[in-house]
């Protein structure tokens, strides 16, 4: 009896557990208040899944002969200019979606709290962000409830991409690789505690051809492009 008992015991936690989890989702949508989207990052370049970085810098003879071949091709992607077209699929979708509904770009980039919030360091990788934002570190719950009193927007998101690629046919540096996203989505309220956190992962559909080393960049920002479209709606897809 006793242990009948404590299975039905765990059964009701989880249960109470999963209901507790989709009230919590269903509330993040029932607000229909603007949210600041006050931090949108991704590391800097897109290296092989789980190896040390390459240094595009340092390449062998072949690498060195396709390059000058092909200016299109490349070892290492660099994501500088690919943040700012991420941030437009972001916001584009999620205002097609009505899920959720962003608040002014400008007003919250230049709000005085915005500026005077503390940012994150990052000493393992270099990361990038679309112009005009800062590295906003979370954890600052000041930051938060200055935000909430300067423009009274009450919840605050913060976006954090992880590109990576690998290879998916092959062998070494000769055959397909896809790439692989991740997007870590966290959302606060002006106390700063924390309501939503959570990682989605997609891998590219398409695949890139990959020949001595180097491969072409449009074709890696394509994909980096579909699969950034598909990470965020597979997020959003919990909410319906």
């Amino acid at each position: 009896m006793k242990k009948t008992g404590f299975i039905f015991f765990v059964i009701g936690l989880i249960f109470f557990g999963t209901g507790c989890a989709t009230s919590g989702k269903a509330a993040l949508v029932a607000q229909k208040d603007p949210i600041a989207l006050v931090s949108f990052i991704s590391n800097e370049d897109v290296n092989w899944s789980g190896e040390e970085p390459i240094d595009p810098n340092v390449t062998g003879p072949l690498i060195r002969r396709a390059l000058r071949l092909d200016p299109d091709m490349t070892t290492v992607t660099n994501t500088v200019e690919f943040i700012n077209t991420a941030e437009n699929i972001f916001r584009n979708i999620l205002a097609d979606s009505g899920l959720f509904i962003l608040a002014g770009k400008e007003a919250v980039l230049q709000s005085a709290s915005y500026q005077n919030a503390r940012e994150r360091r990052f000493p393992n990788r270099n990361m990038v962000k679309p112009e005009g934002y800062r590295f906003i570190d979370f954890r600052d719950k000041k930051f938060h409830s200055a935000l909430a009193e300067e423009t009274g927007i009450q919840r605050s998101m913060h976006i954090e991409f992880n590109f990576t690629k690998f290879l998916y046919t092959g062998v070494s540096f000769l055959g397909n690789c896809r790439a692989e996203v991740e997007m870590t989505v966290i959302i606060l309220d002006a106390a700063g505690k924390i309501l939503y956190r959570k990682t989605n992962s997609m891998v590219s559909a398409s695949s890139v051809r990959i020949s001595s080393g180097v491969y072409s960049q449009s074709a890696m920002l394509n994909s980096l492009e579909e699969t950034v479209n598909d990470v965020i709606f597979e997020f959003l897809a919990q909410f319906n």
